[in-house]
């Protein structure tokens, strides 16, 4: 039979076994699940690494100054503010060429060095905040155990998650969108900020003896009222160098404010584990982290140096607790409290492990499909392919006979041709991808037809079969290879610049083009030449 049979009998069982032993993954339309585009808060990524930054200069501050206050080192939008000696001015210089240096301003009675984000710098920031939410998605995705996923970017700053045979995306939306941002912050006991507040309807003022033994004023309000003191702690500006965070007050029945430091020297970046626990005591569960050797360095000088106040352990901004430091705490070990569920505290602790995002992220559109409506779009999308292709096998059976016949089995190589390569690559195949795959058949049905016509042409010239077969083929490949690869360019721009649905469409119809050359040139020639040999051909 020759050998081009025989490769071709080895290379339909080889694509019929990576089907088999794949699979091939179906997109949401088919299988059903939920879809999310999410924004990426790049404003506030640019913000966080600022105050990073402001963290670590404070850092370097204090073991160069010990006895300065905090207040040497604050920042504010894309600006870090240091008042300090000059040589240690100069050393931020060359330590933190991503910041310009904007001379001095005064605050009060004290002198700042102003050190400004560079624009570029900025830029940076904002696209790596995309990639890294990516990253963390992809891991938050695997931790919630979701088989076969679909996560990419889209545009500047939005990210696209697919999630097949999640129905109910609550869950799902809680653990993606959680921002995770684990902080460690000192609490200003000393200043009596809402002394002079007056508080509006439903929102409470109160005073409670500090750490520092003075006497403090603080807000709160019950639950229902949260919003309300969300909205008027945010008409309030703080003390330079503070933030006002809110978090639960004891029982967890009310919501209070604590002033805090605006730098965190601690965060979720050197975290190295986050496990749950029981207390044998209150049978509730907690939250056990372990910091890295940079962190637990970290958390044993900020304690050891602030005995007596409080430190505020802050997830997304809310203030779980804020124990008082009893002792200097050495072995890098923490725990997070904060009347969990056993599922909340297991959800916190996985997304804890996967890592903070970078910024917060905003669902801007959310999109569920149905099981049924999946496996009707199937059912539909079978049905139309299955009749498109067999009305054009009727057509070619009926006006070309034995050789529509060939033209068949190379659409039939064409299909699991393609199906095969989505699958070893693990593309996903989509309602579009299905109308992919039936104008597939028509372009391998098409090339054959082009050939048929030539050698046609060639036996009415020559009125022998073989050498027309031959002649036919070489004369029609010109014609072939420029429709082919022009279709094919103009595939290949749609996925690149296509979204959504038009990428799943020219992806499919990029790999049939290959399988559509490759049924029609090698495998209908291969197949004629046997028919020719043993003298059944006709067309």
């Amino acid at each position: 039979m020759g050998w081009r049979i025989y490769f071709i009998i080895l290379s339909i069982l080889a694509f019929a076994g990576i089907i088999a032993f794949r699979g091939i993954k179906l997109g949401l339309d088919l299988k059903g699940g939920s879809h999310f585009v999410l924004n990426v808060r790049q404003d506030l990524a640019v913000k966080k690494y600022v105050e990073r930054i402001a963290g670590e200069i404070l850092s370097e501050y204090k073991k160069k100054y010990q006895e300065l206050t905090t207040y040497s080192v604050l920042f504010e939008d894309t600006n870090i503010y240091v008042s300090a000696p000059t040589e240690f001015v100069e050393e931020i210089k060359k330590k933190f060429p991503s910041f310009d240096y904007k001379g001095k301003e005064l605050h009060g009675e004290t002198e700042y060095h102003i050190f400004t984000l560079k624009e570029y710098e900025k830029k940076e920031i904002e696209e790596f905040a995309v990639n890294q939410a990516l990253s963390v998605i992809r891991a938050r995705v695997d931790e919630f155990g979701v088989a076969e996923p679909q996560i990419s970017k889209y545009g500047q700053s939005k990210i696209v998650v697919q999630l097949p045979g999640i129905q109910d995306p609550s869950q799902a939306k809680r653990i993606i969108g959680k921002t995770a941002l684990l902080e460690f912050r000192l609490v200003d006991d000393e200043t009596d900020f809402f002394a002079s507040t007056v508080p509006p309807e439903g929102i409470y003022k109160n005073t409670e003896v500090a750490s520092t033994k003075k006497t403090v004023s603080y807000l709160w309000t019950y639950e229902k009222d949260l919003n309300k003191l969300e909205d008027f702690v945010k008409t309030l500006t703080p003390p330079f160098g503070r933030t006002i965070l809110l978090g639960k007050g004891e029982g967890g029945k009310i919501w209070r404010t604590y002033i805090v430091e605006s730098i965190s020297e601690i965060t979720g970046e050197f975290l190295r584990d986050a496990v749950v626990r029981m207390n044998s005591i209150t049978n509730e569960p907690y939250i056990l982290i372990t910091f890295n050797s940079e962190g637990a360095s970290r958390f044993e000088r900020i304690t050891g140096e602030n005995v007596g106040k409080r430190l505020a352990i802050i997830l997304d901004e809310k203030v779980f607790s804020a124990p008082v430091i009893r002792e200097k705490i050495s072995g890098g070990v923490a725990t997070i409290e904060g009347r969990f569920t056993i599922e909340e505290a297991r959800e916190l602790a996985s997304v804890l492990r996967a890592g903070a995002l970078p910024a917060p992220v905003e669902f801007e559109e959310e999109r569920t499909v149905g099981p049924s409506l999946g496996q009707d779009s199937i059912r539909k999308g079978i049905f139309a392919s299955l009749t498109g292709a067999g009305l054009v096998g009727a057509f070619m059976l009926g006006y070309y006979r034995i050789s529509g016949f060939v033209a068949m089995i190379g659409a039939s190589i064409t299909i699991l041709f393609t199906l095969a390569i989505l699958s070893l690559f693990s593309a996903t195949l989509t309602l579009p991808g299905l109308a992919g795959l039936a104008l597939t058949v028509g372009m391998t049905v098409d090339n054959n037809i082009i050939i048929f016509e030539r050698v046609r042409e060639e036996i009415l010239r020559r009125g022998v079969v073989k050498p027309s077969v031959e002649a036919g083929h070489k004369l029609a490949m010109a014609t072939i290879l420029d429709a082919n690869i022009t279709t094919l360019i103009a595939a290949l721009f749609i996925f690149q610049f296509g979204t959504g649905p038009v990428r799943g469409f020219a992806l499919t119809l990029s790999i049939g083009i290959l399988g559509a050359l490759y049924g029609a040139v090698f495998c209908s020639k291969a197949i004629l030449d046997l028919l020719i040999s043993r003298k059944i051909f006709s067309i």
